[in-house]
């Protein structure tokens, strides 16, 4: 079906410029929260993954470490983090891992429709799995412009 090739097309351009920009991040400026920011690049990251596997698959459906939840889930911030946090080497394998398995798990089932609609507040429902991958996509995009947010904070030297 068209309409499913243009969103795996889109699904493989958004998540190509995350990785592309995970790749120029170094370990220190990750970890950096400039002035006015509550959480940095690192955290982002981590927030972009374990929404799209929650939203995707469900709490029983996610592959990501437990951990993810405490590190990355919303309302979380890295001055509570405690524990091993995973390096940009492995959250960049994990978001390649991720899209292999996505689309492999849905690349036939966008139209299906999803256990229970999601709600958005009153902003609307998502009831396809199509629907709900388009909306991971806004969510990592909206991510990618505060990461980019982040790193001009951090450029600028306010930290």
């Amino acid at each position: 079906m068209q309409d499913q090739a243009f969103i795996w097309n889109q699904y493989d351009l958004i998540r190509g410029m995350t990785l592309a920009t995970l790749e120029n991040i170094d370990e220190e400026t990750a970890d950096i929260i400039p002035d006015n920011f509550k959480n940095n690049i690192r955290w982002n990251l981590g927030h972009i993954l374990l929404c799209q596997d929650f939203l995707l698959f469900g709490p029983t459906g996610a592959q990501l470490p437990p951990a993810y939840g405490a590190l990355f889930a919303p309302a979380t911030k890295p001055a509570d983090w405690q524990g091993d946090i995973p390096s940009l080497e492995t959250l960049a394998a994990q978001f390649k891992e991720q899209k292999a398995r996505i689309k492999e798990g849905l690349q036939d089932r966008l139209n299906e429709p999803l256990p229970q609609p999601f709600k958005l507040g009153d902003k609307g429902t998502i009831h396809t799995y199509g629907e709900m991958l388009t909306f991971t996509l806004y969510h990592e995009g909206m991510h990618m412009g505060c990461i980019s947010g982040l790193r001009k904070g951090i450029a600028a030297g306010t930290k």
